[in-house]
């Protein structure tokens, strides 16, 4: 798997999560083995090999390590692309993977300019690679790196126009209406003259001073939904504790709210995962970071204090998004009785979604993505993701 180029890498992970969920099933769902790799090393590619396995992906070559860091920066010498020599070593080597911060997003960008990378081969970098998605539009600066993209343009080029527009945007005086991503994407994407690019930015400030607002917007539409409800309907999780709790009104060990508000974000990730993630320093509770000690997983994993954070990254609300619209989506299901989700539905659905809020789509080289993939995967009659999800965090 780890020589494989990604296209063939993606499905080769696609056919081993359903032959380990045919494993799991036959062993009654005892999840040892899908925990086991989860957590293996060589399970996944690190970011390391991903980026050289897309390096020589776009190159067509087969450098090694260090022939790809060495190409690298002879490319961006020769296109006067600023690349710090002991970052991309360390990026290369796997002694250091890139944050998610802007810092280290506008090093990816440089990598793609310096490889001459057209907008889909950035996206492919970003998604595939950095595990991230590649243009926020409503960003400055990332605007201009799509528009400089899309059009060949060099990044120098980019660099003198993020300072003009941001000139431009400081002595506005307009005051547009809110428009959608799309627009200011194919805006970006048209073979603009710079001074209209500029022109562009400069009559839509209320625009680019926005932040990821559709997600924002659909993550609490999700908590609403699941926590309060609508329509004198309870929220999804009181629901499902309420079906349940009836389903085992003879058993001794029904379990309760335990004191929670059942309207409460707090009842809300106890139901989702069994356990109680927002408390600290409490040897009884589980910790998603033990059990999943994978960092993709457990790196900003949604918490108590991640969903009530106003202006959190893109990184952070793209794993809220999928941890809520994977217990919507199967909380409805299971209180339907009509078994009316599956594996591609969901898949569908929530991609539609993540498209609507600006973010990548699932991806299954993503361990965080995978890991609600391989539950929606375990979808057998009675037997549902949320149990094969629960089963996961619970394991011993």
């Amino acid at each position: 798997m780890a020589e494989a180029i990604l296209g063939e890498y993606s499905q080769e992970l696609f056919d081993e999560m359903w032959n380990i969920m045919e494993r799991d099933y036959e062993f009654d769902y005892d999840s040892d083995e899908v925990v086991k790799r989860i957590s293996d090393p060589e399970f996944f590619r690190p970011f390391a090999e991903r980026l050289l396995a897309f390096y020589n992906e776009v190159t067509r070559c087969n450098f090694s390590v260090d022939e790809a860091q060495a190409d690298l920066l002879h490319r961006a010498r020769r296109l006067e692309v600023s690349l710090n020599r002991n970052t991309i070593k360390s990026w290369f080597s796997g002694k250091r993977e890139p944050k998610y911060g802007d810092e280290d997003r506008a090093r990816l960008f440089a990598i793609a300019f310096a490889l001459e990378l057209d907008t889909a081969q950035t996206e492919r970098l970003f998604h595939k690679v950095f595990l991230d998605r590649a243009f926020n539009k409503r960003s400055v600066r990332e605007f201009v790196y799509l528009y400089c993209l899309s059009n060949n343009k060099p990044l120098y080029v980019a660099q003198a126009l993020i300072s003009r527009v941001a000139d431009a945007i400081e002595i506005s005086t307009n005051s547009d209406q809110t428009e959608r991503t799309q627009y200011l994407a194919d805006a970006a994407s048209r073979n603009l003259d710079e001074d209209a690019l500029v022109k562009f930015v400069s009559e839509h400030p209320h625009n680019f001073s926005l932040n990821n607002t559709a997600a924002k917007n659909l993550r609490q539409k999700l908590i609403d939904n699941l926590t309060v409800g609508s329509a004198g309907r309870k929220g999804l999780a009181a629901q499902e504790f309420e079906m349940r709790r009836t389903e085992l009104a003879d058993d001794k060990e029904m379990p309760g709210s335990y004191g929670r508000t059942l309207s409460s974000v707090d009842f809300l990730l106890y139901m989702i995962m069994g356990a109680d993630f927002s408390r600290k320093g409490n040897e009884e509770i589980l910790s998603v970071r033990s059990k999943l000690p994978r960092k993709e997983i457990n790196n900003q994993f949604p918490d108590k204090q991640s969903l009530s954070m106003e202006n959190p990254s893109s990184y952070m609300l793209r794993k809220d998004i999928i941890l809520l619209y994977f217990y919507d989506y199967w909380t409805r299901d299971y209180l339907s009785r009509q078994n009316i989700g599956d594996y591609d539905g969901f898949v569908d659905e929530l991609n539609d979604i993540l498209y609507e809020c600006g973010f990548s789509p699932l991806y299954i080289g993503n361990p965080y993505d995978w890991l609600f993939l391989y539950c929606c995967a375990c979808a057998v009659g009675d037997y549902t993701p949320l149990d094969k999800f629960r089963s996961i965090l619970a394991h011993d």
